[in-house]
């Protein structure tokens, strides 16, 4: 009997145990327009590409502003012939004037044919479901309005709508 109520003990401990469920919402519209890439070439990790942002914005319920390009940019890394690794840096000017510094890497994957293709200029001629496009943003601010957002948690699902465009629908995890 006393095994039975051991069992009994252990399996209801071990249900309560279990993470929360993960939950989301809907965060902003991001979009950014990129300037020519600027190829540094194979390196140790990679094959380095940066790619200027020239302008872009953020649009949400909770957050609005635009991209301030002096300093944008993804300093990512063209690791084989499927797979670039992404590291973006950039400011966000708020509406109301507050600055957000946001970071975020990720990754865009695809076969090697239609990874040559957004490569080549050719992802508009591409669906977003023939590639993988995922980000995930960590933001900083001194802003009291927008200071959730320095423990937040953020995933975004990218697209690759015209060449020199880059999308996404960022999503805050609960």
């Amino acid at each position: 009997m006393k095994k039975i109520i051991c069992l009994a003990f252990f399996f209801s401990a071990c249900v309560q145990v279990y993470a929360q469920e993960l939950k989301s919402e809907f965060l902003f519209y991001f979009e950014a327009n990129l300037n020519s890439p600027q190829a540094v070439g194979p390196v140790l990790t990679g094959t380095r590409i940066i790619f200027p942002a020239k302008d872009g914005f953020v649009k949400g319920e909770k957050i609005n502003g635009k991209i301030l390009a002096g300093d944008a940019a993804d300093w990512g890394l063209i690791l084989d012939s499927t797979t670039f690794k992404i590291d973006v840096r950039l400011t966000i000017e708020t509406d109301d004037s507050a600055l957000i510094y946001m970071t975020y890497s990720g990754y865009i994957h695809a076969d090697a044919r239609k990874f040559a293709m957004i490569f080549a200029g050719k992802a508009d001629e591409l669906s977003p479901s023939d590639y993988y496009y995922r980000i995930n943003p960590l933001f900083e601010t001194g802003s009291p309005k927008y200071a959730w957002l320095n423990h937040t948690v953020a995933i975004g699902v990218g697209s690759l709508p015209v060449p020199g465009k880059v999308a996404f629908r960022v999503y805050a995890i609960k």
